[in-house]
């Protein structure tokens, strides 16, 4: 029984373990993308958070910025468990999608700071937003990973520099 139920744990491991996409974290744009694909899903569909923390570095930061909120609480930071446990429901409950609309990227010597611009809206009608994604990337075991990221919305006085978007999404002005 022993054997049997070692046997089921190491078949159950690496099920789990091919499903990680290992082919995105070779390129800054395949960690960035895959990011924003593993938040985006489906109202009611479980997002797979284990293939997204494994983008991550194990101290990892996510902080998101809002103008609009009051003094003392426009930033928000949370470690990647606090942003799976705090925000991962609501992309479960509302569903979420994002794409990115836009890629700059600064590189040097293992290190790469990146704008991802992007659109994003929740599938019940009531978020629809534009912004941008920043990562820190450091290279390392052969693959990126993301050190941490901070994001914030457009706003209608902060609209997004054209140098930051696609040609498909630039203003026209």
């Amino acid at each position: 029984m022993k054997n049997v139920l070692l046997i089921l744990s190491l078949c159950l491991s690496f099920i789990g373990n091919a499903q990680i996409d290992t082919i995105s974290v070779k390129s800054i744009e395949g960690i960035t993308n895959k990011m924003i694909e593993l938040i985006s899903g489906e109202k009611d569909e479980s997002r797979n958070w284990d293939e997204y923390r494994n983008l991550f570095l194990p101290r990892a930061q996510k902080i998101s910025i809002n103008r609009k909120a009051p003094p003392k609480k426009q930033i928000r930071v949370m470690n990647l468990e606090e942003f799976v446990r705090n925000v991962g429901p609501l992309y479960k409950k509302n569903g979420f999608d994002e794409i990115a609309i836009g890629l700059t990227i600064n590189e040097y010597n293992g290190i790469a700071n990146v704008f991802q611009s992007f659109y994003c809206k929740n599938l019940i009608g009531t978020y629809e937003k534009r912004g941008i994604n920043s990562y820190q990337l450091v290279y390392a075991d052969n693959r990126w990973w993301i050190a941490s990221t901070t994001f914030t919305n457009e706003t209608d006085e902060n609209k997004i520099p054209n140098n930051y978007l696609n040609k498909e999404h630039q203003s026209k002005n």
